[in-house]
């Protein structure tokens, strides 16, 4: 192999090796307990997550020793993903402190920016006491691998002769291969431990995180943030039951939406209270307004029994609701 093919060689290969470490940035959420003793964090790699392919989402949770971690349950959907698979690595513990990482393989659904719904993660200690880390929501961006603003027919290059290495890329790629192969195959024998995910219907589930927010203390420290969990539960709920796209979606959209689209089911009480509650919850996260401990109690209560007693209301003759 002459000098000079092997600079093209490492010219045509520069470009995906720069792509592939711009694609290695993920989106990092993480939260700890207020002494900072234990963590919780999720990260999505990678990123912008693309149609067609899957991505990794690790959680990582570290805790002082002698307390163990109860495995998050992720059902078949989490938010706008696919759940492929769930995988555990085996727990390890260094310098007092007691780490898992908890590996979710993601299919995304739809492109666009997707949300991401906040994960519930219990511990437990050696007498038995328990605690939960409410890792945030966030949001990611999932991009089709097609860019039709780039396709144009007058920048094609004409043929390019024969490659005369050809023996050589050729015999490369097989190595590279290889390697890979081998590597991959590692890391499956070493990471099989799965642990077994209970699939809860989409109320149990918006229910179970209403309950994790209500005995956090998020409502005490930052409203907003308390007020943005709040409305992203219910509003997942109603994607997961309806179909609607509402933690996509504004307020005013989604409230014109069930009312202008009949087929969704959603009666006049229900309009009614979710138009009340999302406003006010829009209040305090866009107009700063402040309620009290009770009005944010509320605020909950009312969520929680919104989705405890919604039904989507059967479709009358005409197409009416």
């Amino acid at each position: 192999m002459n000098r000079s093919f092997k600079v093209k060689l490492i010219f045509a290969l520069l470009p995906m090796a720069l792509w592939s470490l711009a694609a290695g940035a993920g989106t990092l959420r993480e939260t700890a307990s207020p002494d900072g003793e234990k963590s919780a964090a999720a990260e999505i790699t990678p990123e912008p997550v693309r149609l067609g392919e899957s991505a990794e989402m690790t959680v990582t949770v570290t805790l002082p020793a002698g307390q163990e971690t109860v495995a998050p349950e992720f059902g078949a959907v989490y938010g706008a993903f696919t759940v492929e698979s769930v995988r555990t690595d085996p727990p390890v513990l260094t310098g007092g402190r007691h780490k898992s990482v908890y590996r979710v393989r993601l299919i995304p659904n739809r492109g666009g920016t997707l949300f991401l719904p906040p994960i519930a993660v219990d511990t437990q200690g050696a007498e038995g006491e328990s605690d939960t880390l409410l890792i945030p929501a966030g949001k990611i961006e999932a991009a089709s691998q097609f860019d039709p603003e780039s396709a144009d027919l007058s920048q094609l290059a004409p043929p390019r002769p024969p490659i005369r290495h050809f023996p050589w890329i050729l015999a490369a790629a097989l190595l590279a291969g290889a390697v890979t192969f081998a590597l991959l195959a590692r890391g499956l024998f070493r990471r099989s431990i799965r642990f077994a995910e209970k699939e809860l219907p989409p109320r149990e589930r918006a229910l179970r995180r209403l309950a994790v927010l209500k005995n956090s203390a998020l409502a005490e420290t930052d409203l907003r943030e308390y007020y943005i969990h709040l409305t992203g539960i219910v509003r997942v709920f109603i994607e997961e039951t309806t179909g609607i796209r509402a933690p996509e979606q504004t307020t005013e959209e989604f409230l014109r939406h069930i009312e202008t689209e009949p087929s969704r089911n959603f009666t006049p009480q229900a309009r009614i209270r979710l138009a009340r509650f999302l406003e006010s919850a829009d209040m305090v996260k866009f107009a700063k307004f402040r309620p009290g401990p009770d009005e944010a109690a509320a605020s909950l209560e009312s969520a929680r029994d919104f989705v405890s007693t919604f039904e989507p209301a059967a479709p009358q003759e005409g197409g009416a609701s």
